[in-house]
């Protein structure tokens, strides 16, 4: 199954961009096409999965979430620039779906569903 496979909502502009280190790029990504393209990490094909807010033009603000070793994933949000960017660990794959998700869609409350930390560069 490949990112032509995925669900794609062709109605709307383009404002979010979801990227894998496979190279698979789906414009304003359903959740399942989310779900589907953290299903190719977990298998192994890519480590990480980046979702962009197109509008923000410095391209600093998007979610990031990659696999560690030990199965967990890292979730990570910047919004709008390097002072602003938080991360948290959750247990699996699904977890990680949820947050990143959550972001995508702006589901309210979503921030408070995981506890966060600034990243400091």
């Amino acid at each position: 199954m490949g990112a032509e496979d995925w669900e794609v909502d062709v109605t709307t502009d383009v404002e979010l961009r979801a990227t894998t280190e496979s190279g698979d790029i789906i414009d304003n990504p359903s959740e399942d096409a989310l779900f589907m393209m953290l299903e190719e990490i977990e298998s192994g094909e890519g480590s990480y999965l980046i979702v962009e807010f197109l509008a923000d033009r410095s391209g600093q603000t998007y979610a990031q979430t990659s696999r560690s070793s030990d199965g967990s994933y890292v979730v990570e949000y910047r919004d709008g620039s390097a002072e602003r960017h938080y991360g948290t660990t959750v247990e699996d794959m699904r977890a990680s779906h949820a947050l990143i998700t959550a972001w995508t869609f702006q589901i309210p409350g979503w921030r408070d569903s995981a506890t966060w930390e600034q990243i400091l560069f």
